[in-house]
């Protein structure tokens, strides 16, 4: 656990800004109890996605929830700032040289204040220690947020050593679907008792306090004021500071213990584990003592024994986080899939993009076909797929505000969406024929014979936008007409026919059909391997490559900071040339993933990049939606993931930064071709991977 670097990704400038925070909190906790920072009061939203900026200078305080990693700032409630004085600009210094971070625990220093800072956090509880030189106050804000706005209603009320109140919030992506927000109840306690309490108005308390240690605990709670208070006797009330910390650590311990390798330089086992720990702070586990407050805002009973879990950002995360979890952690996914079908039956429609206890409605396709297909195909039990398949059938067939699929009417009827139709014509005409792929797969699964004809033959509507001179993935009108693009242009919303990215980024966009777009584009170019010719240029011209390495804007050649294009250099894998593929997934593995502050190439975006060198780093890359993996070269020269059923172990004897050529594997005494598909059952049957690597 020591390798965890939670500073990695929390600074940055520009696209190169990870949106990391070095907040304390329990594996998919709700409570990310941290640090608020500030430059004298500026804090633009797009350096401040989840509240922190390793550069800034000063702090606004320290609040209770947060995203990580995501690209829309959001949260940031209930923030606490310790002063001296009251009459604070709303901000003081924050001491960088003191500040610390470790899985479970955030420390620094308030120079201005003289005030030393300890958090720690339980699943819906945060434990803040102050130590005071001279004594002063703590300002307990009900009104704060990341964005300074959102708040419908706060209000506070103190008495003796004891806090509690009421928020109603909803930010930019949380206040979107029923457009209520979400109501947030807490209860804290003070010790020793504050030496006076008073309001500065409905929503801010100030606590006076003496010269020494002043403990703070909240708990919150998207039930009511009760279960706060229920939370705060069974999360905080019994344990001291130091043993709240201890407990955190264990939490985070027995994540770490569950993959283990052998050999790698000291930067990949700390960005290794780094990733791991990124991997598990979200999505968020929501579920209090029982119950829940689901998509519809109205209060549920859990149904199952495990955990429901929102902040689900599918769109990014089915490439990666959700094969990882399935990999690795299948009772974790086993709940998500739970929470998705639960919300789809809450509130009507399956979500693309659940924030808090909305339908966030963010980015585009039906993600959420890949993740319940895979589940299927990769025998997790537990789900009512059936059911679920109901809701993505209906989906996948209509649109909705926040769900379901825009200009499905035309993709229907043309086989693809039209530019005159909708923004981003092209990015959800592929989004929506790989998801038809993997809901096709299901529907076989499930003996569903008529809609899994339908829903293979709508898989091809790449074909529709493959230009036959150009061979990019183009935009097409309704009358047929091809748009005139500018391959490298990027865009990433509104009108344009892309999403978040340029024509090179999506050009290869049907890994649930490489074979098909090999002999696609070798058709058009009169080359056998115009796809390794394509993919050549795609990197070489990149930063990866031989253009320059500028990660505060987005490359227009192979962009690592977005998800289009993240599964790219596996296609080489159906060329003649896969091991071109493995060289430039290791410089990615090594150039894209750093140990600063600016070490991740973009947002997290929900676990996203993280999960990618999990996997790519382990030997294996999914194809989302599918059974089957493709063979990535090792950081590692073993590597064991533990899952509650067994153990998976691959071995790469002499695998290193610069040993990254695989000559030849084998799954125990099964050869395996550098083309071939890993079955995920295969690799469950006990048996090592083993690579061969080169230099």
């Amino acid at each position: 656990m020591r390798a965890a670097d939670l500073f990695i990704g929390s600074g940055g400038i520009g696209f190169n800004h990870g949106a990391m925070t070095p907040a304390a909190q329990r594996p998919h906790g709700f409570v990310r109890l941290g640090p608020d920072t500030t430059r004298a009061g500026a804090h633009p939203d797009f350096h401040h996605f989840s509240g922190y900026h390793f550069g800034d200078p000063h702090v606004r305080g320290f609040s209770h929830t947060r995203f990580v990693g995501t690209g829309i700032a959001d949260f940031g409630n209930l923030r606490v700032l310790p002063v001296a004085r009251l009459d604070t600009p709303g901000y003081t210094a924050l001491d960088k040289t003191t500040e610390q971070a470790r899985p479970g625990r955030y420390s620094a220093r308030l120079p201005d204040e003289g005030v030393g800072v300890e958090l720690t956090a339980t699943g819906h509880g945060g434990a803040h220690r102050y130590t005071f030189d001279q004594g002063g106050w703590l300002i307990i804000d009900a009104g704060s947020s990341v964005t300074d706005g959102g708040v419908r209603a706060a209000e506070i009320h103190g008495e003796g050593a004891e806090i509690s109140g009421a928020i109603t919030y909803a930010g930019p992506m949380t206040g979107r679907g029923h457009g209520e927000g979400f109501p947030l109840a807490f209860y804290g306690t003070i010790d020793p008792a504050p030496l006076a309490l008073e309001r500065r108005g409905e929503a801010v308390l100030a606590a006076q306090v003496a010269p020494g240690v002043t403990e703070l605990r909240i708990a919150v709670s998207l039930i009511d004021g009760d279960q706060a208070r229920q939370n705060h006797q069974d999360q905080l009330a019994d344990q001291g500071f130091d043993a709240l910390v201890e407990a955190a650590e264990a939490d985070w311990l027995a994540i770490f213990a569950r993959l283990r390798v052998a050999g790698g330089e000291a930067q990949d086992l700390t960005t290794f584990y780094t990733a791991l720990y990124h991997a598990h702070a979200m999505p968020t586990r929501l579920d209090e003592g029982g119950r829940y407050r689901g998509i519809d805002n109205r209060l549920h009973d859990l149904a199952w024994g495990g955990g429901y879990y929102s902040d689900l950002s599918l769109w990014d995360t089915f490439r990666t986080l959700h094969p990882w979890y399935t990999l690795a952690e299948p009772d974790l996914q086993r709940d998500v899939l739970r929470s998705l079908h639960q919300m789809a039956e809450d509130g009507g429609v399956m979500p693309r993009w659940p924030a808090a206890t909305t339908y966030g409605g963010s980015m585009i396709g039906t993600s959420a076909d890949h993740l319940f297909a895979e589940g299927l195909l990769k025998g997790i039990d537990g789900v009512d797929y059936a059911g679920a398949f109901e809701h993505l059938w209906a989906g996948a067939n209509g649109p909705s505000q926040y769900a379901g699929r825009r200009s499905v009417e035309a993709y229907l009827e043309l086989g693809y969406v039209p530019t005159d139709d909708t923004g981003g014509a092209t990015s959800r005409t592929l989004e929506y024929a790989w998801a038809d792929a993997s809901l096709a797969g299901l529907a076989a699964a499930l003996d569903q014979p008529e809609r899994t004809e339908a829903l293979a033959a709508r898989s091809g509507a790449w074909r529709h936008l493959l230009h036959p001179e150009t061979g990019l993935l183009t935009p097409k009108s309704r009358a047929g007409e091809w748009m005139e693009i500018r391959p490298t242009a990027i865009h990433m919303e509104g009108d344009a026919p892309y999403v978040e990215g340029s024509a090179w980024h999506w050009r290869f966009y049907a890994l649930q059909d490489p074979e098909g777009l090999a002999a696609a584009l070798a058709e058009i170019n009169g080359e056998p391997d115009a796809l390794a010719d394509a993919l050549d240029t795609f990197f070489s011209r990149s930063g990866i490559g031989d253009g320059p390495w500028i990660p505060t804007r987005p490359d227009p050649y192979y962009w690592h900071g977005n998800e289009p294009d993240l599964h790219a250099p596996w296609l080489y894998a159906f060329t003649a040339r896969p091991e071109s593929g493995h060289r430039w997934i290791r410089a990615i593995q090594r150039r894209a993933y750093g140990l600063g502050p600016d070490g991740l190439p973009g947002n997290d975006d929900g676990g996203t990049l993280s999960a990618w060198l999990l996997l790519s780093a382990s030997g294996l890359y999914p194809i989302a939606g599918t059974d089957a993996y493709l063979l990535s070269p090792p950081l590692f020269e073993r590597v064991e993931i533990h899952r509650p059923d067994g153990v998976i172990t691959i071995v790469a004897p002499g695998a290193s930064a610069d040993r990254w050529q695989i000559e030849g594997a084998q799954l125990g005494d099964q050869p395996i071709g550098l083309g071939d598909r890993l079955r995920h059952e295969a690799l469950l049957q006990g048996q090592p991977l083993t690579f061969e690597m080169a230099p």
